[in-house]
């Protein structure tokens, strides 16, 4: 008899899990390698659609632009729904969710705060009754989109993106007015005015009003377009929370199920653009040069997807937004257009005072007024679904109830804040007018198209092939009259009639010129103000760092040509760096890497260049000189310190060398600024060495300043997001024009980038099939295909692809087709 000792047993075990993990093995990989044979990554060949008009042609060109030719403009229109669904499904899905409130149905409660703070604001009713008052014949483009990203998401079958399996999730139907909500969130990511005033009021719990113009300046310093103190104004009301936050509390994390501020659409320095035309005057073929850098977040697969639609009164390539049926900025065979954000004061906050009597009214200016609510419900992935009220007063809806940093900073059985935003206005129509435009024969017929646009108001610079250059300020704004009232620099009493808006500013009165003496046009988010209006569109306009370097560099040389257009594009000397390198070659240190950090400086003059060790240095003290000044106001600073710089209020107070914003108030001495800089500068080195290592010849900008391109919602999953997300070491900061925000406290490494040129385009109007377009990620939005990345190199060494309507080589062909023949 044989008899089965313990060791025999194990061994037969083992070998049977041995056998059981093999077999698993096989099968998984089996399984991935019919996913990615099934997988339509690459969509071509024949496909069979009921709802077209009549066949649609689209060929792929070398840099996998899509030449969409169609019969009808509405056919056309379809089959870029179809290949934005096709090419960018899961993009979309989360766009959709996003801007409809409904990331939580599939991600959980992680997401429950952005969720409540988009149904708080109503985007997709906005949405809805926008679309209730568009044109029908643009209502029925808006649902031959529609029907087109059905199609394609339709005939993904079941190999989706990864993304769904990863989520448990599949393709949502997508309705026309999903495209008009993608387009108010547009509106919210490049606004963000509201957020200023937020950030003024929390300043004026512990600051005068003159110390929270030191903290957040004016555009120009001496001259705030509001002289109300708004400071004393707030306590004077009782406004601010009894039990408030202290400024130097160590924790600055706000309640998990409650936004951060940057969870939050927008409110973010630096969210612009660069575009410039110059005439034939300033060329050298004789025909304008027009180029445009819109600088938005960066994101895997990119925000924008380049495609060519051509159908009778429709001839247009330019960069698209997959779920908008329009190319948004691009050219046709007779003049091109460029964007960058105007940045206007478009929201107001108001402090509502609620009624004592009656919790559901608040005061008015002649009594009580009762809120406009309504119920809303939002389904939690694995929890029970979250209902609450969202209450509306007579400037727009309440969302301090929803924000956690407006409810903590208000006495909140007293008050309340409502937000006044143009976008949200029933009026809006802003799709209809990017339809118009791709549908414009001439310059002329483009304008009168911008007068459509709604939100986000744009700054357009426009060159044609007959020699003309012209630039439009497009969009909606309050009208408001410098020096009386706030201005929109903080929140506004809700029942005083002197803070209602009382009309908007006409579209003549909006800045614009056409063929200008100077032969050249330029806007970089700089104060741009019409000549016959003296009232600024704002108060708080961005630094002109990337517009005076532009106006610089077009000035430097008598003729231009697409060489130089390029090296502006790719130009990284900071203006925003310039005034400070004086006290930043002064410091004196005893550190034992000064010696060397000194010497690899000494020539540095503010050129963000990778391989500058002195650009890295320079940063790195910038950063920590920041900290110096600011950090005693605890939560108010390091909430903010990467969504602001605080570089504008750097600059100023370093004019004085004795500023009290210089000496540390933990000190019994004090500290000049010289003291302040040197000991940032030591601060800055320790940070150095313990990143980058213990030789500063190994410095670099480029090993610290890279730009990360973040794939929603994967990009901080550990392993997968490695996987999703692209990532370049890239030149630039915060103020050059080829622009790479700094991170700062939002991010382990304060030098990354998440905030970059999104796109670069540029055209030759002598010959506009030599236009060149680049932007950072690929046409696909499939991470296992090649395209998903393709172009990342190319963007980060300022490289360009053709942008032809007549490409000299056509890849796959797709045909859509109403019948099989």
């Amino acid at each position: 008899m044989k008899i089965s000792t313990p060791s025999s047993g194990l061994k037969s075990t083992f070998k049977g899990i041995f056998w059981l993990s093999f077999a698993a093995l096989i099968l998984i990989t089996a399984a991935g390698i019919i996913y990615l044979l099934s997988a339509q990554t690459n969509p071509s060949g024949k496909r069979i659609i009921k709802s077209l008009g009549d066949s649609v042609a689209i060929s792929f060109d070398e840099s996998d632009i899509p030449h969409i030719q169609a019969k009808s403009a509405s056919d056309a229109i379809f089959a870029l729904g179809y290949l934005h669904a096709s090419e960018r499904s899961w993009q979309m899905e989360i766009n959709r969710r996003l801007a409809s409130g409904r990331l939580s149905e599939i991600l959980g409660k992680e997401t429950l705060a952005i969720d409540r703070f988009i149904r708080t604001l109503g985007i997709k009713r906005a949405a809805e009754k926008q679309f209730d008052r568009y044109p029908i014949a643009t209502k029925r483009l808006l649902q031959s989109y529609a029907d087109g990203v059905n199609a394609g998401n339709a005939h993904l079958g079941w190999a989706l993106p990864v993304e769904y399996f990863l989520t448990g999730s599949k393709p949502g139907h997508w309705s026309p007015t999903d495209s008009v909500a993608w387009m108010l969130m547009m509106a919210l990511d490049l606004g963000g005015n509201w957020q200023k005033e937020l950030q003024r009021l929390e300043l004026s719990q512990f600051l005068t009003t003159q110390q929270v113009w030191e903290v957040m300046p004016a555009y120009t310093p001496n001259e705030p377009v509001s002289h109300v103190d708004f400071a004393k104004m707030y306590r004077d009301i009782n406004v601010f929370n009894p039990n408030p936050l202290v400024r130097d509390q160590k924790s600055k994390k706000l309640p998990a199920t409650e936004l951060a501020i940057n969870e939050v659409p927008g409110g973010k320095e630096g969210i612009g653009s660069n575009n410039w035309a110059l005439n034939g005057k300033l060329t050298s073929s004789g025909k304008p040069l027009l180029a445009n850098d819109p600088h938005l977040g960066l994101s895997a697969p990119a925000i924008w997807y380049v495609a060519h639609l051509d159908a009778p009164g429709l001839n247009v390539i330019g960069a698209t937004l997959p779920g908008i049926p329009a190319v948004v900025l691009g050219r046709t065979d007779k003049f091109a257009w460029s964007f960058t954000n105007t940045g206007p004061d478009v929201q107001d906050l108001y402090i509502e005072e609620l009624d004592p009597k009656n919790p559901e009214a608040y005061r008015g200016p002649e009594g009580p007024l009762p809120f406009k609510v309504r119920q809303e419900i939002i389904d939690i992935k694995g929890e029970p679904p979250l209902r609450f009220i969202v209450k509306e007063t007579r400037h727009g809806p309440v969302i301090s109830e929803s924000y956690a940093r407006a409810k903590r900073i208000i006495d909140t059985d007293r008050f309340v804040l409502a937000l006044r935003w143009t976008a949200l206005d029933v009026e809006n129509q802003s799709v209809a007018g990017l339809l118009d435009m791709n549908h414009a024969k001439d310059l002329e017929t483009f304008k009168q198209a911008l007068r459509k646009n709604y939100a986000p108001m744009q700054n357009v610079v426009m060159a044609d092939v007959d020699g003309n250059i012209s630039f439009q300020t497009a969009g909606i704004a309050p009208k408001r009259t410098l020096h009386q009232g706030l201005y929109g620099v903080a929140p506004v009493l809700g029942w005083e009639k002197q803070y209602d808006w009382t009309g908007y500013v006409p579209f003549e009165q909006l800045p614009n010129s056409s063929n200008p003496n100077s032969n050249w046009i330029a806007t970089a988010n700089q104060k741009v103000i019409a000549i016959n209006d003296p009232n600024p569109l704002t108060g708080d306009w961005d630094l002109p760092t990337r517009y005076d370097r532009i106006v610089d560099l077009i000035k430097s040389r008598p003729t231009h040509d697409f060489a130089s257009m390029k090296a502006m594009q790719a130009d990284t000397l900071s203006l925003g760096a310039t005034p400070l390198l004086e006290l930043f070659k002064s410091v004196q240190s005893t550190h034992p890497l000064a010696q060397q950090a000194i010497e690899l400086s000494k020539n540095f003059d503010g050129d963000m260049k990778i391989d500058s060790a002195g650009a890295l240095i320079f940063n790195a003290w910038a950063d920590q000189l920041t900290r110096k000044l600011y950090s005693r106001l605890g939560y108010l600073f390091t909430e903010n310190y990467g969504a602001r710089s605080f570089r504008q209020s750097l600059i100023l107070q370093l004019q004085n060398p004795n500023s009290p914003w210089c000496n540390d108030p933990k000190t019994e001495q004090i500290e000049s600024c010289a003291d302040t800089s040197n000991a940032a500068f030591d601060t800055a080195l320790e940070q150095l060495h313990s990143q980058f290592g213990s030789n500063p010849k190994n410095w670099a900008w480029g090993n610290a300043h890279i730009a990360v391109s973040e794939h929603r919602p994967l990009s901080k999953v550990p392993l997968l997001g490695s996987f999703f997300n692209l990532t370049q070491p890239f030149p630039g900061d915060s103020f050059s024009i080829n622009v790479g925000r700094l991170e700062l406290l939002r991010a382990d490494n304060p030098f990354e980038t998440k905030q970059a040129p999104s796109l670069r385009t540029l055209y030759d109007l002598s010959d506009l099939e030599q236009s060149l377009f680049i932007y950072q990620s690929g046409q696909s939005g499939w991470v296992q295909n090649k395209l998903y990345r393709n172009m990342s190199g190319l963007w980060a060494r300022n490289e360009y692809l053709p942008l032809q309507m007549k490409p000299r080589k056509v890849g796959r062909q797709l045909d859509l087709a109403i019948k099989d023949k």
